[in-house]
């Protein structure tokens, strides 16, 4: 395995996901048996975490959850601002990804994301198509962290134009550092994702499969699945002030313009 593509620890509690390079973000899976509890947040930085599966309960009031499987269903999604915590209780066996970014202390309070109040957007066309559900970001007072995830059906591929978020260039470019994390469904499958640059100084292929993580730090990211299985990755975006708007690659813009002629015929 490429040293930047890195395996998703197995086992049960808090396991941090060993990605390499990143100025703003750790990642982590969280696995509970149903019965068990942990607490998250922590002073100096904010967690957005994504219910992937099971059915769990929020300071005793709120339920995330159920949620069964991650390809054809929209998350719940927890936010908790640096200095706050939130107790977690797993009602069945349940898996969250969550994520914590540098920050600093404001005055945002801890939020509950359900399905009905996120959009899954359907992105692109005919073999570019893909599901993108956005749930944590500035709407729910985070300051340093976008979070959401995206769904590429077999054979599809997405970051689609090619886009980079690697300069601070508003309003055409915004720069932040990204970790993606990836389920394939049936899990055998396997997907690709490119990185490369302008300059021609990086030009990277990884082979993805179940249960991985790679970080990108710089560079056009496009990422495709192989025929026959479906690819789901958890994306997170982090910067000093992050907004979801990238540069797509010039070369490759004119799908765009074809997309709305593609969906007229």
């Amino acid at each position: 395995m490429s040293s930047k593509l890195t395996k998703v620890p197995e086992g049960t509690g808090i396991l941090e996901v060993p990605v390499q390079g990143l100025e703003w973000t750790k990642l982590y899976v969280l696995r509970l048996k149903a019965g068990e509890k942990v607490s998250l947040g922590e002073e100096e930085r904010e967690t957005g975490c994504l219910l992937g599966t099971g059915r769990i309960e929020i300071d005793g009031k709120h339920v995330l959850g159920p949620r069964n499987e991650i390809f054809n269903s929209k998350p719940w999604g927890l936010y908790i601002p640096p200095g706050k915590k939130v107790e977690i209780s797993a009602i069945d066996n349940s898996e969250l990804v969550f994520a914590t970014v540098k920050s600093e202390p404001n005055s945002a309070e801890v939020a509950v994301i359900y399905p009905s109040e996120i959009e899954r957007r359907v992105v692109g066309t005919h073999n570019w198509r893909r599901y993108v559900t956005q749930v944590i970001d500035k709407r729910v007072g985070a300051r340093h962290i976008i979070m959401g995830e995206t769904v590429n059906p077999p054979g599809n591929w997405s970051s689609y134009p090619p886009h980079k978020h690697d300069k601070h260039n508003p309003p055409y470019e915004w720069k932040m550092e990204e970790v993606y994390l990836y389920r394939l469904n049936p899990p055998t499958g396997f997907g690709f994702q490119r990185m490369y640059t302008e300059e021609g100084d990086m030009d990277e292929v990884y082979t993805i499969t179940d249960n991985t993580a790679l970080p990108i730090t710089r560079g056009y990211h496009p990422v495709v699945a192989a025929p026959g299985y479906s690819l789901y990755y958890l994306w997170v975006l982090a910067g000093e002030d992050p907004v979801n708007i990238p540069r797509d690659d010039v070369k490759h813009t004119w799908v765009k313009w074809a997309e709305q002629i593609i969906k007229e015929l």
